[in-house]
């Protein structure tokens, strides 16, 4: 469907729009080899933002997906609770990003990097064993994928942040990132000594 639509000077400009049930129609009809990459484009971007807002915007183009990752959730957790992914942003991939290195989106054979799994997985079995009388202090929140789907996830009181902190930084770093990043980004193996920089004795740790 095509519709005139003024630009910001007032000049008419044609626009055309379509709706999910054409885009389907005429990113599936392709036989071509090119048309492979595109429809993975629209069914793993375009229609869950279709699905998600109604449109399809390119302002979220470029973006790394574990930031459009949180991006898409951080307003689903409650006040006075913590995401895994809330609190990777800032301790992971934003000091990752400080210290000169973006984190990848898709490890080498084209899984998403998802460091919050891991962490989501393996902190309530530390908290269980160390915190044990903490273990039951959380929630859960509707967590959004960038696919459209929705799945169960954590959210943690701010009264055991000091803990989750505590795990992240003396455990999960030193101990589990490295294999984590190994298979998925090797790249970022160069820069997690730098994210414990103020500890040398973590450091060596790591070498």
């Amino acid at each position: 469907m095509s519709r005139e639509i003024p630009d910001s000077l007032g000049r008419s400009q044609s626009t055309t729009f379509l709706n999910e049930a054409g885009l389907y129609k005429f990113a599936f009809r392709s036989n071509k080899p090119e048309a492979d990459k595109f429809t993975n484009w629209v069914a793993g971007e375009v229609l869950p933002q279709l699905r998600k807002t109604g449109r399809y915007s390119i302002l979220g183009a470029g973006i790394p997906v574990f930031v459009r990752r949180f991006n898409d959730n951080w307003d689903r957790v409650e006040q006075g609770y913590f995401s895994v992914i809330g609190e990777l942003f800032i301790r992971v991939y934003g000091r990752m990003e400080q210290v000169g290195y973006v984190m990848a989106d898709k490890a080498p054979k084209g899984q998403e990097l998802r460091p919050d799994i891991s962490v989501g997985k393996l902190f309530p079995k530390w908290l269980k064993a160390n915190y044990p009388e903490l273990e039951n202090i959380y929630k859960e929140y509707s967590h959004l994928l960038p696919n459209g789907m929705e799945v169960p996830a954590r959210q943690y009181s701010n009264k055991i942040l000091s803990q989750f902190i505590e795990y992240i930084e003396d455990v999960w770093l030193i101990e589990r990132a490295e294999g984590y990043f190994k298979k998925r980004d090797p790249k970022a193996l160069a820069y997690l000594p730098k994210l414990l920089i103020y500890k040398p004795q973590t450091i060596k740790q790591l070498k």
